[in-house]
């Protein structure tokens, strides 16, 4: 609170002609889609379950979702990394569109 109050102290003082800085990318709020909330919303299980789904249709293999942890978020996308069978490490991005984008070390 007091550095919000000292910044705000600051700001009134004036006499820079300098803008000011834009926001850092990990300070831009992000906005979800209708869809990206609903996955984020679910329940674990069923958000294994849509982890499961997405890796499958991929053609890769997961027999089981043992491990899922949300991780950063890039510019629309939310990103999850997902470790199947125990063994298996994925990183599945949803886009805005609802559709997901599953990266593997294989």
């Amino acid at each position: 609170m007091a550095i919000l109050t000292g910044a705000a102290l600051l700001a009134g003082c004036g006499g820079g002609s300098e803008p000011a800085p834009a926001p850092a990318a990990s300070q831009t709020p992000l906005v979800l889609s209708d869809t990206q909330k609903r996955i984020v919303d679910l329940p674990k299980r069923l958000q294994d379950g849509v982890m499961l789904r997405a890796i499958r249709d991929a053609g890769l293999e997961c027999q089981t979702v043992t491990e899922l942890t949300r991780v950063e978020t890039r510019a629309d996308r939310i990103r999850w990394r997902v470790v199947c069978d125990n063994t298996e490490p994925y990183v599945v991005e949803i886009t805005p569109e609802g559709t997901a984008q599953i990266r593997s070390r294989t």
